[in-house]
């Protein structure tokens, strides 16, 4: 049986606000030798998305995607530990063609085999959220990612209710860590709260006389997922002595970092996709999605997906890209192309 392959995308730049994609023929992608050929049964739709359809320079059809979900159809010759047929997940690369195709073309050490308790929707809600929330632990903060390996230890998430935060939460509680989070409408409020936040703040108020009033002081983990710039003066003022900061948003000018020093404290950027865009320790994001799938088959964290499309078209995708740009989902929204 010949393949034939579909991708949704657009052929130039537009703005993050203007969500109109085309639908087009496309070659069935070439494998690699560490590549899977993967026929996409759902994808997830992310902020990285919209922000890559603004700022693309190409001249040639862009389709874009990362987190997907779907069964390997073909397999390059130096892969070892997957086979045709196997339910993968999944966050791609920036440099490759993007997952709101019909077959996608995808390095082998990103991947790992869905959680069998998920739906494809439900999987394909996680990848990119799930690799950068271990990322911040594990690389950024220095945490080790088992059960209660950080317990009763502090770390305050800003922004809670987002892909990132939903799962960031989750991990910690496995960590056996207090969480501190924020949110301001009820519905958020809920939602981290059924994560497993232990004390919600609201952002939309004074957050250093909201932790005074909770009994917190020193924080020794902050994990930025919104708005670096206006959240700085508040993490100076709260970082403990050799604590952490992470952040996975770029700020609008420079930030002064110097008070960290004198703490003997540390800064770091987090960014899913410096491993792959740099094939840097590429395998470890595979890694990290084995583990998650464990700990989502073993009821310790699960999918964080809210809303979901169905079919493979370029309405379902305008729609969850329509969603997301809001900048007011909670959790994530997937699109079913089956």
């Amino acid at each position: 049986m010949t393949l034939e392959n579909k991708g949704i995308g657009f052929s130039s730049a537009v703005a993050a606000d203007n969500i109109h994609y085309e639908l087009q023929e496309l070659p069935m992608p070439e494998i690699g030798a560490r590549d899977v050929l993967v026929k996409v049964a759902a994808v997830s739709v992310n902020p990285v998305d919209l922000k890559m359809q603004s700022i693309y320079a190409g001249t040639d059809f862009r389709v874009l995607g990362f987190d997907a979900t779907g069964e390997i159809v073909a397999i390059g010759s130096d892969v070892k530990n997957f086979a045709i047929g196997d339910a993968v997940y999944y966050a791609g690369q920036q440099q490759r063609q993007g997952s709101n195709e019909l077959y996608q073309a995808v390095d082998s050490r990103l991947i790992a085999k869905s959680p069998k308790n998920l739906s494809a929707a439900e999987a394909a809600a996680l990848p990119l959220t799930a690799i950068t929330a271990m990322e911040i632990l594990k690389d950024s903060l220095g945490l080790t990612i088992t059960e209660n390996a950080a317990a009763d230890k502090d770390i305050f998430i800003i922004n809670g209710a987002g892909g990132v935060g939903s799962i960031l939460i989750q991990l910690a509680k496995v960590m056996g860590m207090r969480v501190i989070t924020t949110a301001s409408r009820p519905e958020t409020v809920d939602w981290v709260k059924s994560l497993g936040a232990d004390i919600v703040l609201n952002h939309r108020e004074d957050l250093s006389a909201q932790l005074t009033a909770a009994g917190i002081d020193k924080l020794p983990y902050i994990a930025i997922l919104h708005s670096t710039d206006s959240y700085w003066p508040l993490v100076l003022e709260r970082i403990a002595p050799f604590g952490r900061v992470a952040s996975i948003v770029e700020t609008t000018g420079p930030i002064n970092i110097g008070p960290l020093k004198n703490l003997g404290a540390q800064f770091a950027w987090e960014f899913m996709f410096a491993k792959g865009n740099f094939g840097v320790r590429m395998e470890e994001q595979g890694q990290a999605l084995a583990q998650l799938t464990d700990l989502i088959e073993a009821g310790k964290v699960k999918t964080t997906l809210t809303k979901t499309y169905e079919g493979f078209s370029t309405d379902a995708l305008e729609a969850a890209s329509r969603d997301v740009a809001t900048n007011k989902m909670i959790g994530k929204v997937a699109v079913i192309f089956d």
